[in-house]
């Protein structure tokens, strides 16, 4: 670009505005020159780009007209991606510090890479061939607290909520094959309304909630801020043509002469035009005014949908219109009437009212000039968003640089991530008993970063056509842990039952949901192991059937959900008639309990249920309860089969 000045391009649908313009000392933009060329044939649809040669010639027109008035050369230009293909992503990420410290560049840094990371992971579950082309940060957390400024503070996390904007591959490779066969390369790319917006609402106005809608021929873009910054971008894929189409459609006009019939409505009361059959009209401004109208109520009632969908399903406090499309009669009317504002809290910026901007030409006098203006501006910005293009291991890569532009913009551009860059050791994060519990890996080896032969880091700073060389590192997977594993550091709980101290399995589970020993641990797992907490719990890990048990809970009678702690006193014994049920039941199985028989039935083959249908009598602890199994010693889960001999017998303990 000619270092004179700012080339600014807007390539709308219906036309193609091009501005020269000189920033000022005192900050803003003053215009020196302006040129509009229409389209002649509807070489864009919705703002996209559907026939390049014509949209290229188009530029070149204006491109030639311009250096021609002011005497230079024009190479590069600033331009803006319509919002129709705007895709946004509100993400949150947050990164844990090893310790608590002060936060630094490096931490703030790699909290945006791991955040714009998990953006782009996400947005391509959803859809193939997005290129993210920035992002806004909506605000910072420390410690869970939010807060301005990341930097200088202490904490032991930090968190970043952004709003991360998407365009498809096909926009920006139409947007740069159309300037390039016109001669232009890209200066700087923006979004049509993050121009508009900056232009429109400034940020000193950002704290109120404002709402901004550019309606242009094809796309109505809208941006609402609140709090100080912008909450969100949206789109509404109907503008100033579905006015234009109705006309034609009513009277059989062509499009270029219906949308002169919509333009003279604001100028005339009776308007002239011609059918595409010959036939004459000279019709009065209110017959053409009721033939728009359904059509003017539907666009106003998608906007105003739109405009509350993107401000949380509330009307802003105040409407800006721009665009030419604004100036569609009846439109305020009914924006005010969908979304039940006043008229005077709806009104349409021009550049008469923009701050920080000089222009005194009659070729753009109305909301059309704002968003031409609003490129021009954003490209002067320090923090304009230019595009470089580099190479990632032999792969060009275009940049959208909304920021200073770094190696780990680049790389996450290619889906380069942490499992790539290496070094950080792999994490399972889990909730153990409603406290995080984190496990750390191996650390691994960091990558390899050179740029143009030169070592380097993720926050080297890039400029246009530097080679970066990446030769990835090395993250060692974190060895699969089991419930089990982690239930291994918990120590058995021992319970009274029927006197004698029984030591029984505790509680896993993991969501809520029983889970055994060789069950896996998955990031963000609710794990929980802990004792029974009642009867009900107790008598699933010892395998008891309650309907076959009476049970008593420190002497009163229990049910399952009755609680239970380490000091509670339990008392077991069979229902009676189960022992007479039982002998007779196909599957039981005959032991003897102290030399006396006795029949179980099969499900309930364990020495518990034996020894409570034997009506043991623990009474007062006489010493040491033992119980042998055919000799040997046994507990009270021990299975049994027929012809088990059971023996119980107190040994007393030595004074």
């Amino acid at each position: 670009m000619n270092e004179q000045y700012i080339f600014a391009i807007d390539i709308g649908t219906r036309s193609v505005v091009g501005l020269l313009c000189r920033a000022k000392e005192s900050g803003g933009i003053s215009v020196e020159h302006c040129i509009v060329r229409p389209h002649p044939q509807r070489a864009m649809l919705d703002g996209q780009i559907h026939d390049v040669g014509q949209v290229s010639a188009v530029i070149a027109q204006v491109k030639e007209a311009l250096e021609e008035r002011a005497g230079c050369t024009l190479d590069r230009a600033a331009i803006a991606a319509a919002g129709r293909a705007l895709t946004t992503r509100r993400t949150a990420a947050e990164l844990k510090l090893p310790s608590a410290r002060e936060i630094g560049e490096g931490d703030l840094h790699n909290l945006e890479v791991l955040v714009l990371a998990k953006a782009k992971e996400e947005m391509a579950r959803e859809q193939e061939s997005l290129y993210c082309v920035g992002y806004s940060p909506v605000a910072y957390y420390i410690d869970g607290i939010r807060i301005d400024n990341l930097l200088g503070q202490k904490g032991s996390s930090i968190g970043i909520e952004i709003i991360a904007t998407f365009l498809p591959q096909v926009v920006i490779d139409g947007l740069f094959s159309a300037l390039a066969k016109a001669g232009l390369a890209v200066d700087s790319l923006t979004l049509e309304p993050i121009a508009a917006m900056a232009v429109a609402v400034p940020p000193h106005l950002r704290f109120l909630n404002l709402a901004l809608v550019d309606i242009g021929a094809g796309t109505s873009d809208i941006a609402v801020s609140r709090h100080g910054t912008i909450i969100a971008y949206g789109m509404v894929d109907m503008a100033g043509d579905e006015i234009t189409e109705a006309i034609a459609q009513h009277y059989l006009l062509d499009f270029n002469t219906a949308e002169a019939v919509k333009v003279a409505l604001n100028e005339q009361e009776q308007v002239e035009f011609t059918d595409v059959l010959g036939n004459k009209y000279r019709e009065d401004r209110e017959k053409i005014l009721a033939v728009i109208e359904p059509a003017v109520e539907k666009l106003s009632r998608a906007l105003a949908r739109a405009i509350k969908a993107n401000n949380g399903g509330e009307s802003p406090a105040a409407l800006f219109c721009a665009g030419g499309g604004s100036l569609t009669p009846l439109l305020r009317d009914y924006l005010s009437l969908h979304l039940g504002l006043p008229a005077e809290r709806i009104g349409i910026r021009t550049h008469a009212h923009l701050e920080g901007i000089d222009y005194c030409g009659d070729e753009l006098i109305g909301p059309e000039a704002i968003t031409p203006l609003g490129i021009a501006l954003t490209a002067l910005k320090p923090r304009g968003e230019q595009l470089i293009r580099v190479w990632v291991n032999g792969q060009e890569v275009s940049l959208y640089a909304v920021q200073q532009t770094t190696v780990a913009q680049a790389l996450l551009h290619c889906g380069m991530g942490p499992d790539t860059l290496g070094a950080e050791a792999d994490r399972l994060e889990f909730t153990l008993n409603g406290r995080r519990r984190v496990l750390t890996g191996e650390m691994g080896k960091a990558a390899t970063i050179r740029v143009n032969e030169m070592e380097a880091t993720l926050d080297t700073e890039l400029k246009a056509g530097d080679r970066i060389e990446v030769i990835p590192g090395t993250r060692p997977e974190l060895t699969p842990i089991t419930l089990g594993e982690i239930a291994a550091e918990f120590e058995p709980v021992a319970v009274q039952v029927n006197d004698t101290e029984l030591h029984v399995p505790l509680v896993q589970k993991i969501n809520g949901l029983p889970a055994t020993a060789d069950t896996p641990i998955h990031p963000g797992d609710n794990v929980e192991i802990r004792p029974p907490a009642n009867v009900g719990e107790l008598a699933a890990m010892m395998d008891l059937d309650l309907t076959q048990l009476a049970v008593t809970v420190d002497g009163a009678v229990a049910d399952p959900s009755t609680p239970i702690t380490p000091a509670s006193v339990i008392a077991v014994s069979a229902v009676a008639g189960v022992a007479a049920a039982a002998a007779v039941a196909d599957s039981a199985i005959a032991v003897t309990v102290n030399g006396q028989p006795f029949t179980l039935p099969a499900e309930q083959a364990t020495l518990f249920y034996a020894l409570a249908q034997a009506g043991i009598e623990y009474g007062e602890a006489r010493g040491h309860l033992r119980i042998t199994l055919n000799g040997a010693e046994a507990d009270y889960t021990s299975p049994l089969k027929t012809g088990d001999r059971i023996e119980v017998f107190w040994v007393r303990e030595q004074q």
